[in-house]
């Protein structure tokens, strides 16, 4: 069993029991079967975007906004893993997990493409949660969104993708998938 190791989990849905929300929940009770700690971050309201201030450039520290993902980036240098769900709105990912992705900008160094201020090999988990069937178009605008983290040093896995019915089902994957860290 792992020892004080920890997953964040970022729920973009401002909805409290949306889908996605669920789905989160099932997965970081999987986890802590598994003995993780676990924490999920509503994202809402208070959510900022990044205003390309470079604050984080000049000072090597992560984003100066304080607002909802504060506490995430104080806690990201220690996570294990992430875990980010969100919604499909109109074919694309909604608008805040691109928020969530665009914060992501403090944690390079100095230009894009140099070196991150976190440690690499961060394991990256997405719960996706969809009305239509998967769908390649949301697919390729979910690799999209999600493809900078790459370059930040996380390693993504296969998204749980709901979507189309089959709802219980997926429950049960996503407790799996936490269960199986």
């Amino acid at each position: 069993m792992p020892e004080n190791k920890k997953i964040l989990g970022i729920a973009c849905s401002a909805l409290p029991r949306s889908n996605s929300m669920k789905l989160m929940e099932e997965f970081m009770r999987g986890a802590q079967s598994a003995g993780y700690d676990t924490e999920i971050i509503r994202i809402n309201e208070d959510l900022l975007g990044c205003t390309g201030c470079k604050w984080c450039k000049h000072n090597d520290s992560f984003c100066v906004r304080y607002d909802v993902l504060a506490h995430y980036f104080q806690e990201l240098p220690s996570a294990d893993a992430v875990v980010l769900s969100f919604g499909i709105y109109m074919g694309y990912p909604q608008g805040e997990a691109w928020m969530f992705m665009n914060r992501h900008y403090c944690l390079h160094t100095g230009a894009v493409g140099g070196s991150c201020r976190i440690e690499p090999g961060k394991k990256f988990y997405t719960i996706i949660s969809q009305g239509a069937p998967d769908n390649p178009e949301y697919r390729a605008h979910c690799e999209a969104l999600l493809k900078p983290f790459d370059a930040w040093g996380f390693v993504r896995e296969e998204p749980l993708v709901s979507g189309g019915g089959h709802f219980e089902e997926k429950m049960k994957e996503a407790f799996a998938l936490g269960a199986a860290l």
